[in-house]
């Protein structure tokens, strides 16, 4: 009976052992989350507008020709903290003014953000986030309506799974030299220029929380 008691204790303290190695070993969220900072792409217009100001050509220090696809291809790539063998759930707020872009398949998670699809092969920008494990591409301005003249303001949150170490690369891309501009001053509250419009077009990410995933079994991965 002694020694299975004394085994039982044993046993408890190499529980308890491992479990405060995990935590020594787990990065708290907000160092997953700490090159995720200054996620803004821009797409600015370059004066004068035309077509009854609707639209303008973006400025044109912002052409590339490395990628055939684009005339503009804006990125910007960060690595996800965190552990390999973790999975994250990555809370992110999703701010900006934006033209709309038509897609074809892909799931769409509500008004204008979906996981997958194809981009309709026309002459407007799309905003989207690629991550690298597990392999997703999000898009933030896909749009039920057809596409026209116009920009809409986007303010709202998703949740989206990433691996730790995982790449993550935010874009603007577009097929031509010319954006919708945003003649009817369209503000979002809280974000720079605000109170003023921003001439031109414009999105940013901003970390909400990040924390292991529900479905997580693996005790390293929590403090």
């Amino acid at each position: 009976m002694f020694d299975v008691t004394r085994a039982r204790i044993a046993a408890v303290f190499a529980a308890s052992a491992l479990l405060a190695g995990c935590q020594a070993l787990a990065p708290r969220p907000e160092n997953v989350a700490a090159s995720l900072v200054d996620l803004r792409l821009e797409v600015p217009c370059a004066n004068p507008k035309f077509n009854g100001d609707t639209e303008c050509h973006w400025d044109p220090h912002l052409l590339q020709t490395a990628d055939s696809a684009w005339k503009l291809k804006r990125e910007i790539v960060r690595e996800l903290g965190g552990h390999a063998y973790c999975t994250y759930d990555l809370t992110l707020r999703v701010r900006g003014v934006v033209e709309p872009k038509n897609f074809t398949g892909g799931t769409v998670q509500f008004e204008h953000f979906q996981t997958g699809g194809t981009p309709i092969k026309n002459d407007y920008n799309f905003y989207s986030l690629h991550v690298s494990a597990p392999e997703a591409s999000y898009t933030f301005n896909r749009n039920e309506q057809k596409v026209g003249h116009y920009v809409f303001p986007i303010d709202y949150q998703v949740t989206i799974p990433v691996h730790g170490g995982a790449t993550l690369t935010m874009g603007a891309y577009d097929s031509n030299d010319v954006a919708i501009a945003n003649p009817e001053h369209v503000v979002m509250p809280g974000v720079q220029p605000a109170p003023q419009p921003f001439d031109g077009q414009f999105f940013q990410l901003d970390v909400v929380s990040v924390k292991p995933s529900a479905e997580q079994v693996d005790l390293r991965c929590y403090q």
